[in-house]
Parts: C-alpha cells; sequence; structure tokens
C-alpha cells in the first residue's frame, strides 16, 4: 500500500501531451485506476485529434494552444485536475501567464501537477550568465516555470525529474548506441536515472489522490541508481552480455548530438547543451536518490538493469540490423 492520504479523488482530469512519453501513461492509468474520473486530453495541433481519439476513446479529445487564451480556456473549463507538461524550447513565463488566468476563468481546478527537469536544488542563483542566456532552453525554462507558477497563487505541485531518464538511450542519446555500441556523452557525470513510467504513475497517483504531505510541494523524483555515464556502458555491458562502449569525448560528443540536437531545438541547441552538461558535471553532487516513488506507489522504482532488459529485444534488433558485431 501507498501512504497516499486517501482523500475523494477528483471527478475530472485534463492531461497535456497526451499524445506521447509520459502524457499518454498518465492517462491510461488514470483511467485504469479510476475509469468514473471524467478525462480529457488535449493537443496543440488540431490534425493530431484523430490520433488522440484513437489512442483514448474513454477520453474526451480537445484542441488547446498554451498560446491562444480561448482555446485553452476552454480545455481548462469544468477540469479539476490538470496534469501540465511542456516541449522542451518553451516560453514558460507566457504559458503560466495563459494557465493562471484560464484556471481563474474556470474556478474548477483543485490540483495541478507540473512536471520540472532540473538538478535537485537548482536555481537561478547557481547558474552562470551564459547559460541564463538560453532562457527557454531544457532545465532553464523549467526554473522559469517554477518561478511563474509559484507567483500564481495555483495549487501546483511540482514533480522534479531529478536526473536522467533511461529511455534516452533509445530517443537522443540513441545513434552511436545503436550504431557503434558505445555511449557517447561528454562530461562523465554521476546522476540519478528513472524510468518515465515511473514518472507518470507518480503523476497520476497524485492527481487521483490529493495528499496534504505533497500537495503544494516540489518532489524530486528518482529511481534507484545514482551513477556515471561510465557505470551506465558497464551495466549495458552486464545485462546485454555484450561489451558496449564509454566514450567521454568532447569533440565526439559534439559532433553525435550536432544533427539530432539541432533537428530537435534548433542551430543554438548543440552548443548551449555542451554549456550545460559542463556546468552540470561540475554540480552533479546535487543528485541524490530520493524514495518518493516507493512512498507514493508503493513499490520500488524501475532499476536500470530490469529497464535494459526489458528492452533487450530492441538493441538486439537493432545492433543486428546494423549489423554491429
Amino acid at each position: 500500500m501507498n501512504n497516499l492520504k486517501q482523500q475523494s479523488k477528483l471527478k475530472s482530469v485534463l492531461v497535456f501531451g497526451a499524445k506521447d512519453h509520459i502524457g499518454s501513461v498518465v492517462t491510461a492509468y488514470i483511467h485504469n485506476k479510476a475509469p468514473d474520473v471524467k478525462l480529457r486530453v488535449a493537443t496543440h495541433k488540431k490534425e493530431n485529434l484523430p490520433i488522440l481519439s484513437a489512442m483514448f476513446p474513454y477520453a474526451e479529445a480537445v484542441y488547446a494552444d498554451f498560446f491562444d487564451l480561448e482555446s485553452l480556456s476552454a480545455a481548462v473549463v469544468g477540469m479539476e485536475g490538470i496534469f501540465q507538461i511542456s516541449p522542451d524550447v518553451f516560453q514558460e513565463d507566457d504559458l503560466v501567464d495563459n494557465m493562471t488566468e484560464a484556471c481563474r476563468l474556470a474556478g474548477t481546478v483543485k490540483h495541478i501537477i507540473r512536471i520540472l527537469g532540473m538538478p535537485p536544488g537548482a536555481c537561478f542563483s547557481l547558474i552562470p550568465e551564459e547559460l541564463k542566456a538560453y532562457k527557454y532552453y531544457p532545465a532553464m525554462q523549467h526554473l522559469v516555470a517554477k518561478e511563474r507558477y509559484e507567483g500564481s497563487r495555483l495549487p501546483v505541485t511540482f514533480v522534479n525529474v531529478a536526473g536522467y531518464y533511461m529511455d534516452d538511450f533509445i530517443r537522443m542519446f540513441s545513434p552511436p548506441l545503436f550504431q557503434e555500441k558505445t555511449i557517447r556523452i561528454a562530461y562523465d557525470k554521476r546522476l540519478a536515472w528513472i524510468d518515465h513510467v515511473d514518472v507518470a504513475e507518480v503523476s497520476a497517483e497524485l492527481l487521483l489522490h490529493e495528499s496534504t504531505g505533497y500537495k503544494g510541494t516540489l518532489i524530486d523524483l528518482t529511481g534507484q541508481d545514482l551513477c556515471k555515464i561510465s557505470e551506465v556502458a558497464e551495466i549495458f555491458s552486464d545485462v546485454l552480455g555484450t561489451q558496449v562502449f564509454y566514450d567521454g569525448d568532447e569533440t565526439h560528443f559534439y559532433q553525435a548530438i550536432k544533427p539530432v540536437f539541432t533537428q530537435l531545438w534548433g542551430s543554438d541547441a548543440p552548443e548551449y547543451f555542451m554549456k550545460y552538461f559542463k556546468w552540470e558535471t561540475e554540480h552533479d553532487h546535487l543528485f541524490k536518490l530520493t524514495p518518493h516513488v516507493r512512498c507514493i506507489l508503493g513499490r520500488d522504482p524501475k532499476s536500470f538493469k530490469d529497464w535494459i532488459n526489458e528492452n533487450r529485444g530492441l538493441f538486439t534488433q537493432v545492433w543486428q540490423e546494423n549489423k554491429v558485431a
């Protein structure tokens, strides 16, 4: 049993980002655990409405643009709970201002879960000026959102991903791993690692069962692994029974991320991430394991070994297709 106080759950929940990564798991989890909760799923692209309706036939799919108060207000109206996650490289101050006004107009919102992604304890006073210039980039944008939400008086609980997602290795860090069995990330920093499913299920539970111990706080969420990136390569090797190499060369790393990060976030992204990763390495003492997954879900978070084992077939298939020995 988890230790959340079993109060009456919210009657309705609006999920932003329901088509992707975290939001899709949040939506499915809430429906499975509490099918009587009215679910509304939002997208900022009208062409995605049929996709959302097909993915979640039990939910109402709506269009909502964070920068268009009319559509945002229409999505929020009548909702008691909101799950809010932002795309990377996003104008968070405008988003929060519009969310504040939409919630004020609705008059029904009781709890908002906002996903953050930054080292635990990070604040602007720790950030050098050269990084502050990238105000809307990952990590920086979450500091902006946190400050703005805290000044909004909205009933917000921050779920901070206080580490890196394990599935970054099948997303933004995947090319060298898929093509060369090599983890190529500069600066061999010690990080906490977490499964995105654990993040989603914690967020859903906090919406379903309001807890006086968590509501309105910032929760630093981690899994059970705290290790250097070179040690991650060793875990991959041990679990999969094949040598996975680590390459921390800065030039190699920049060359590896440049095409991927430019495509994802624009031409300034590679330079920003090189500066940010260096700063983060200098502050890797901030990363610590936390017990919140167990406290909220009543089970241990997924381990890195278990995550790799679950994805064993994917790595084997990709390496066979790429003829990687």
